[in-house]
């Protein structure tokens, strides 16, 4: 689309949405009544600026009768459970059409990067689809996931046995690969491109994945929420923000960013009507980008993103865990848990904090539960303190770190 006409889309598409949302959610009906808003007063996209911002806190402490529209079954919605970059438990409910759109979205990226129909895909990542598209059934779009908490030399063996065409996955995880492969698995693991999402890409990393898998890498920036956000523009390398699928702004002080000037984003999902995300902080920061990108693409800009880096734990003995070895065993065990923060803080010492659900008092079994599957994951020889708090702050970059190795911090491997 022209830009003209993508705007003009996007506001019949917003106008429709605010409307649904103000007449079959209840929680953005007391929303826009206590800002003396109507779905009328919604008439172009700037006027979505009036709409009070939703935060995952919001959302999170809602019942999901609360959140979900009217006339959707709660039971037939598509969940994903997110542990959250930003450390806080939340359940992101959609239609399966509203999921396999979104996934169409992404696909349209990857085409124009040069994906191709009889491609193998391979991913290694630790969420799974919701389902197997039934054109990857038929052997189009092959699609292999790995998960990332597979040991290291099972993963590499599973992509010698793809041998994918495309590759997707967490960049700290990729680039750790790319550190371990040998000769032969330089020669046989040869995707055309590989992807990266869910954590920071730096340019250490980038380089590392490049030469080890001997391809071109592309970073994308998405969230449970939205899927993709904007992806890496190949001509460019700045990140074209995925308009046809949400409406992105970026606000400094509570206002549209500048053009270079950094600011928090918020997203409106145009294509979620069972659970909408209407002006949605996702706690990040990114830098606005210039007014349009030099490939001449109508799509509005970002040139950098505060993305999320999860901190591989370096322990005694030569063992690196990454983070989701103790995030995932956490959130089954602890439900009643509202935030987290991981910290390895020495080499033999891993610390935790936890912060219960508003107005929960966690039983003790079940914090001993977590501690005790916490100690089973690190391992002999590493110790291990669990507090309960109130809160956890925020970072002073205004991001809440989640899971922090201060020991590959010390020695310039984070990247952060």
């Amino acid at each position: 689309m022209k830009r003209p006409r993508l705007e003009a889309w996007q506001t019949e598409r917003l106008r429709a949405l605010v409307a649904h949302a103000y007449q079959n959610v209840p929680y953005y009906r007391r929303l826009f009544d206590s800002a003396g808003l109507r779905p009328r007063h919604i008439q172009t996209l700037r006027d979505l600026a009036s709409i009070p911002i939703t935060t995952r806190t919001d959302l999170q402490s809602a019942p999901a009768e609360e959140v979900i529209a009217r006339g959707y079954r709660l039971e037939r919605l598509v969940v994903h459970r997110t542990s959250g970059s930003t450390g806080e438990p939340f359940s992101i409910r959609r239609t399966a059409f509203e999921d396999r759109l979104l996934q169409a979205h992404r696909l349209a990226v990857l085409f124009r990067l040069g994906l191709r129909i009889g491609d193998r895909r391979a991913a290694v990542v630790s969420d799974r689809l919701a389902g197997t598209p039934l054109y990857a059934r038929a052997g189009i779009l092959r699609y292999d996931e790995i998960h990332c908490l597979a040991e290291p030399a099972e993963i590499l063996a599973r992509l010698r046995a793809i041998r994918p065409d495309m590759l997707r996955g967490y960049s700290g995880t990729l680039a750790f690969l790319a550190g371990m492969m040998t000769g032969e698995e330089r020669k046989t693991i040869r995707p055309r491109f590989v992807t990266t999402d869910s954590e920071t890409l730096t340019d250490e990393m980038r380089e590392r994945i490049e030469a080890g898998f001997g391809a071109r890498v592309f970073d994308f920036y998405d969230s449970h929420e939205f899927n993709m956000i904007a992806s890496e523009c190949p001509s460019s390398g700045l990140f074209h923000v995925s308009e046809t699928s949400l409406i992105a702004e970026v606000l400094a002080e509570g206002r549209a960013a500048e053009p270079h000037q950094q600011g928090q984003l918020v997203g409106t999902a145009l294509h979620s009507w069972a659970m909408p995300f209407i002006r949605f902080a996702l706690g990040d920061l990114v830098t606005r980008g210039p007014d349009r990108c030099p490939c001449g693409a109508p799509s509005s800009i970002l040139t950098a993103v505060n993305g999320r880096i999860a901190d591989r734990f370096e322990l005694p003995g030569g063992r690196s865990v990454h983070p989701y070895t103790l995030v995932n065993p956490l959130m089954e065990h602890g439900p009643w848990v509202r935030q987290y923060q991981i910290v390895q803080d020495r080499l033999d010492r891993v610390k935790v904090k936890l912060a219960p659900m508003h107005g929960e008092n966690p039983p003790a079994e079940g914090v001993a539960a977590v501690q005790q599957v916490l100690r089973e994951r690190l391992g002999p020889g590493i110790g291990l303190e669990v507090e309960l708090v109130s809160q956890i702050p925020a970072a002073p970059s205004g991001k809440q770190r989640p899971y922090l190795s201060l020991v590959a911090k010390a020695a310039g491997l984070s990247g952060d």
